[in-house]
């Protein structure tokens, strides 16, 4: 018989953390260290002898901060959901009004009755490795805009050579630290005998280097593997959209983007390298554009067939097959 479950609705604020529980009024803890083992203590208490679960909107580093702290003092389940959510929860219950406590509530009524699942973190080393892809990114975004910039200047007339210096200097200087972070990255991937399997059976599918390898498993985490086909297909954005309804609606279905576009444009590079390289893609490719569906669409139907061939290898550890059943 499973057990009674107690939710409590968390609104995640960079300093303040007001929880909501049935029956009381919404009490605020610090959003610190301390203030977090406060949360955690009432919370036990609140819940007594059934599972206390605390949810709580995705807010970034703020939310995945509460929730890892509070997961490593044991004790309680954590689930994150999406804000889509809670916001067409209380427009649905008519809500006029918005604010830290009522969100709490909110977020409470959301969790009782659509009982989230528990939340688990992805490892340390994923998450570390998040974060230097992240940066890696950043710094390469930089670097295109002094680029970018130097080029334009070089049609202006009269440049100080103070410019001209400095711009060559910013660059050499963001190339330097973009290396740092790439060196850091390999020393991560080399260091983790799991997150080292996951990269060479990723740089086994033809179309896929070490890049691109880091940043789909960087941004894919647990989803990669821990999620259904279809969960995973929409958290990359790759789900299809239908906008039909009776007799007098029948919209054209669309790709529906609402997901993590970091590992969306991952995936976009090897597909498009795929459909000439790897005999998988190439097929379905092939296939799709001789049945009259356009080239952009049927690229998109590789980058979702790629990301299910991925999960597919990272599940059962296999290395790329040409006939390999996903």
């Amino acid at each position: 018989m499973s057990k009674r479950v107690v939710y409590l609705g968390v609104d995640v604020g960079a300093t303040e953390l007001w929880v909501s529980s049935a029956g009381l009024k919404p009490r605020l803890f610090a959003h610190s260290i301390k203030g977090i083992k406060s949360l955690h203590h009432w919370a036990l208490k609140e819940a007594g002898d059934a599972v206390g679960h605390l949810c709580m909107e995705a807010t970034g580093v703020y939310s995945r901060h509460v929730a890892i702290k509070l997961l490593e003092l044991t004790g309680l389940e954590v689930s994150i959901v999406n804000p889509a959510c809670i916001k067409a929860y209380a427009n649905v219950q008519l809500r006029r009004s918005k604010t830290d406590r009522l969100d709490a509530e909110v977020i409470r009524d959301y969790a009782e009755s659509q009982k989230p699942r528990p939340w688990q973190p992805a490892s340390k080393t994923k998450r570390q490795l998040y974060e230097l892809a992240a940066l890696a990114d950043s710094i390469r975004a930089s670097l295109r805009q002094w680029r970018n910039r130097r080029h334009a200047q070089g049609y202006i007339p009269d440049l100080p050579k103070e410019v001209e210096k400095t711009q060559r200097a910013i660059e050499k200087n963001l190339e330097k630290q973009l290396n740092h972070v790439e060196l850091a990255i390999n020393r991560l991937c080399a260091s983790e005998p799991e997150l080292a399997q996951e990269v060479m059976i990723l740089e086994s599918i033809p179309g896929i280097a070490r890049k691109s390898a880091v940043q789909i498993l960087a941004n894919g985490r647990e989803w990669l593997t821990d999620r259904s086909a279809k969960a995973l297909t929409a958290h990359a954005g790759l789900a299809p959209h239908h906008y039909q309804s009776g007799t007098s609606l029948n919209g054209r279905s669309r790709l529906d983007k609402r997901g993590n576009v970091k590992l969306r444009k991952a995936l976009y590079m090897p597909a498009l390298v795929g459909i000439v390289y790897n005999p998988r893609l190439k097929s379905c490719y092939k296939r799709l554009c001789d049945n009259g569906k356009q080239k952009k669409l049927a690229l998109v139907a590789c980058m979702r067939k790629l990301l299910l061939l991925i999960r597919s290898m990272l599940i059962n550890k296999k290395t790329f097959n040409p006939n390999f059943n996903t």
